[in-house]
C-alpha cells in the first residue's frame, strides 16, 4: 500500500463517525476530531433539568424476585467526605460527611430511588448508610450489601461475623440484596465460600428470611463466567458494564488481555433469565471526564445529555439491567442522574451502535481505565494511585499528542503540570518503586507500575 493511501486509526475513527454513523459533515465535528483549538477549551457540560419537585424515577417490576425497583440505585461507595470529594473503598478512609449523606439519601428516596449499595470493604459505609436509611420506613428502601471476605479474612466464622456486622451497622434485621464480593472465578469462589462452609450457611440464613436474595459480583473472564452462573440458582448478578467495556474490557482484566466484555457477560445472564446489576457505569467517573474531542463528538449527537448522562443512558436502556448503580458523590451528581431517568429516554439500536463507536474513539485516546474504586490503596510507597490515573486522563488531547502547534498547547501544559505538581511530592507517580503490590489487589487488573511510567513519561516531555 502507497503511503498516500495508508489510513491511521486517527483517520479511519474520524471515516467511521462521518460515514459509518451517518453524521453530517460539521465544522464542530471536524474540529473535535482534528486540531482545532476551539474545541480544546469546550466543556464537558450539557444543559440539564432538575427532575420536579414530587416526581418518581422510572422503575422495573421482576417478577422472579417479586421486586419494583427504581432504574438508578445509590451505589454508597464515594459518598462525600468531610474534606470534600468522594470517600470509601479499600485504603480510601476519609471520614464521611454523615449531613451530607442524609441530605443526598433523603433527595433519592424522594424521587423514587430504593437500592442502596454498600459493603464491608467500603470504610464507613455502611455505618453512614445504615444512620441516614434508618431516619426512613424500612419499606422504602431495600439493602444491598456483600460479604468482603478477601485477604485473609476467608473462614466460615470471619464470613459470620461479617454479616453480623452488617446488620449491625445498617441498622437492619435482614438484608434485601446480599452479594458474594469480588468473584473471580470458581477456584476463588470455592476457597471463600464452598469449602468453608459459607455459602451452606447463607443460603439458610435466605430460608430464614434474613437475606431476601443472593447474588455475587463478578470481575474475572469471558472463560470464567458460566461455570460460577451455573453453580447455583442466583437470584441476580452483578457485572461491570459501560460502553467503553461492551466489546472488549481494557487489557488486563481477569489477568488476560481481551478474554471479557459486558456483552458477553450481559447476554448469558439474560439468556439465564437472571436480572442483571450494573456497577462501573461510568468507570468511576472516566467516562464522565472523557476528552474534548470524544465530549465533543456526543454533544453533537445529542447536545442535551452530559458524556455522563451517555454512559449511564447506554446501560439503562438494556431492558435486562435490573439497577444501574452510580456512585454519587454530591448532590449535583444525584440531581442530574435523578433527572435523567426521570422519563427516561433509551438509545435505540442506531444510538447503541453510536455509542460503541464512541467507545472505539474513547479508547484511542490512551486512558488509563481506572474506575478509582481504591482498592489499591494504600500503597506502601505513598503514592495516591487514583489520583495520578486521575490527572494523567484529564490531560488534554493535544497534550497526550504532544501537539504543541495547536493555539492552547501552552495552556493545557500549564494546567496539567500544575495539577500534578500540586500534589504532596510523596504521592507523585515518580515515587513509584514498582514493589508491584497493588497488582493483586487491582480489580480491573490495570498494570500500575507500568502505567505510572507513562506518567512519568508524559511530565517529563512536557517540562
Amino acid at each position: 500500500m502507497s503511503k498516500e493511501n495508508k489510513m491511521t486509526r486517527r483517520e479511519a475513527l474520524k471515516g467511521m463517525f462521518l460515514a459509518g454513523m451517518g453524521l453530517a459533515a460539521s465544522g464542530p465535528l471536524l474540529r473535535a476530531l482534528g486540531t482545532d483549538a476551539e474545541t480544546a477549551n469546550a466543556s464537558n457540560a450539557a444543559p440539564w433539568t432538575e427532575a420536579p419537585e414530587g416526581s418518581k424515577i422510572d422503575s422495573r417490576t421482576w417478577v422472579k424476585m417479586g421486586e419494583t425497583l427504581g432504574m438508578l440505585g445509590l451505589g454508597c461507595m464515594r459518598l462525600p467526605t468531610l474534606g470534600g470529594g468522594g470517600g470509601g473503598g479499600f485504603g480510601r478512609r476519609q471520614p464521611l460527611d454523615q449531613e451530607a449523606v442524609n441530605v443526598m439519601v433523603d433527595y433519592a428516596i424522594a424521587h423514587g430511588i430504593n437500592y442502596f449499595d454498600t459493603a464491608p470493604a467500603y470504610g464507613e459505609s455502611e455505618v453512614v448508610t445504615g444512620k441516614a436509611l434508618s431516619r426512613h420506613p424500612r419499606s422504602s428502601f431495600k439493602i444491598a450489601t456483600k460479604i468482603s471476605n478477601m485477604n485473609g479474612r476467608a473462614t466460615l466464622e470471619a464470613g459470620k461475623q461479617m454479616f453480623e456486622t452488617s446488620l449491625k451497622n445498617l441498622q437492619v434485621d435482614y438484608i434485601d440484596f446480599l452479594l458474594c464480593h469480588n468473584i473471580q472465578n470458581m477456584a476463588g469462589f470455592r476457597s471463600r465460600f464452598i469449602d468453608n462452609g459459607l455459602f451452606d450457611w447463607l443460603l439458610e440464613q435466605k430460608k430464614k428470611g434474613r437475606i431476601r436474595h443472593l447474588g455475587f459480583s463478578f470481575h474475572g473472564t469471558n472463560a470464567d463466567f458460566p461455570a460460577l452462573v451455573d453453580y447455583h440458582d442466583w437470584d441476580f448478578v452483578q457485572i461491570q458494564l459501560n460502553y467503553a467495556d461492551w466489546k472488549e474490557m481494557s487489557a488486563g482484566w481477569g489477568g488476560n488481555s481481551g478474554t471479557t466484555s459486558s456483552e458477553y457477560l450481559y447476554n448469558y445472564l439474560v439468556g439465564k433469565g437472571i436480572p442483571v446489576l450494573v456497577m462501573e457505569p461510568v468507570k468511576g467517573g472516566a467516562l464522565a471526564n472523557v476528552s474534548d474531542g470524544v465530549a465533543a463528538v456526543m454533544r453533537e449527537r445529542h447536545p442535551e445529555l452530559t458524556p455522563a448522562a451517555n454512559a449511564l443512558t447506554f446501560v439503562g436502556s438494556l431492558p435486562g439491567v435490573m439497577v444501574t448503580l452510580s456512585g454519587m458523590s454530591n448532590m449535583v451528581q444525584l440531581k442530574e442522574n435523578v433527572s435523567l431517568f426521570t422519563g427516561f429516554k433509551p438509545f435505540d439500536e442506531g444510538e447503541h451502535a453510536f455509542m460503541l463507536t464512541v467507545a472505539d474513539l474513547y479508547k484511542s485516546k490512551g486512558q488509563i481505565p481506572c474506575t478509582a474504586c481504591a482498592y489499591c490503596m494504600p500503597c506502601p510507597a505513598g503514592v495516591d494511585i487514583p489520583g495520578n490515573f486521575k490527572i494523567f486522563n484529564s490531560a488534554s488531547d493535544a497534550l497526550l499528542a504532544l501537539d504543541s502547534d495547536r493555539k492552547d498547547f501552552a495552556d493545557k501544559r500549564k494546567a496539567f503540570l500544575k495539577l500534578y505538581d500540586g500534589q504532596p511530592a510523596g504521592v507523585r507517580a515518580d515515587a513509584c518503586v514498582k514493589c508491584n503490590a497493588c497488582l493483586s489487589k487491582c480489580p480491573q487488573h490495570i498494570s500500575i507500575p507500568q502505567h505510572m511510567d507513562r506518567i512519568r513519561g508524559l511530565v517529563a516531555r512536557v517540562r
